[in-house]
């Protein structure tokens, strides 16, 4: 009996423990001002950051291929892609001046290839028009909406620019959306602009990028609270599939010909094909 009721009292502490905890943290997260929580980002990007190509040389190039790779895209994966990429391509002009084939090669692994279509697009209009150094200007390149416009200005230029994404977005919902569903992007850049630390926007908005990280990996900050949340399809069996395939086999030097006489069975074949021309990612010579 008395064990029975020592476990009892030891699961009634642990319980009132947690919900202590549980209780002072929610109070201090609706009580957080800016600077607690500026103070509170700076610390995690310190204990947290991650050292990458396009932070320890954040050029206007590195930044741009960078933000268009990583849309959509893990850091994992444009990790093992960007160093090869640059490498191919170390300059803004090399890009420019290339065959888009020669880009889609180099691109193969990171899936979404209208983005290299768009890369590339986009680098012939740097070579032509001069580097693009506002939010507007830089809105007119290919593949670059409002948030990478934001993302390159705070980077390349350190412009304090507000933008959300899918780290920042998980902060934010964690420490001030906690108990809230269907939050606009609108919402979370209002808290994004009143908390930015102007003085260091590079390095906020790395930090931010790492706490949203090690936020996600723990469970907080679930993305479905989000007003714009709509989950993946499946890549297996989606036409998406087998445009990449089609262009994996075209950018090894397969004629479209020969793509069709060996893919041509599969039901999605013609929905891809037609795709992937229209957006004139391939064409036959």
């Amino acid at each position: 009996m008395r064990q029975w009721y020592r476990a009892i009292i030891a699961n009634l502490d642990q319980w009132h423990q947690s919900a202590v905890t549980s209780y002072s943290f929610m109070r201090y997260t609706r009580k957080m001002n800016v600077t607690q929580f500026q103070q509170l980002i700076w610390q995690k990007g310190k204990q947290l950051y991650r050292s990458m190509p396009w932070r320890e040389r954040p050029t206007f190039y590195y930044v741009l291929v960078s933000e268009i790779m990583l849309q959509q895209t893990q850091v994992g994966r444009v990790l093992a892609k960007f160093t090869e990429f640059t490498r191919t391509f170390p300059t803004i002009d090399s890009l420019a001046a290339t065959d888009l084939s020669r880009v889609l090669a180099a691109w193969q692994g990171l899936g979404y290839n209208r983005r290299a279509k768009y890369l590339h697009q986009a680098a012939q209009a740097v070579a032509v028009n001069g580097t693009p150094n506002t939010q507007i200007k830089l809105m007119k390149l290919p593949g670059v909406g409002a948030n990478t416009a934001a993302a390159i200005l705070n980077y390349a230029y350190e412009i304090p620019t507000p933008f959300v994404e899918t780290n920042i977005r998980t902060v934010y919902f964690h420490h001030f959306f906690a108990n809230e569903t269907r939050v606009s992007d609108q919402d979370v850049l209002v808290k994004v602009a009143e908390t930015i630390d102007a003085a260091r926007p590079r390095e906020w908005f790395w930090a931010l990028m790492d706490y949203g990280a090690e936020l996600k990996h723990q469970g907080h900050g679930r993305l479905s609270q989000s007003k714009h949340y709509t989950k993946q399809s499946l890549l297996d069996g989606s036409i998406r599939q087998m445009r990449g395939e089609i262009i994996r086999r075209y950018v090894r030097g397969q004629s479209i010909a020969q793509i069709a006489r060996e893919l041509s069975g599969d039901s999605r074949f013609a929905a891809a094909l037609r795709g992937v021309q229209n957006d004139g990612l391939i064409s036959e010579e």
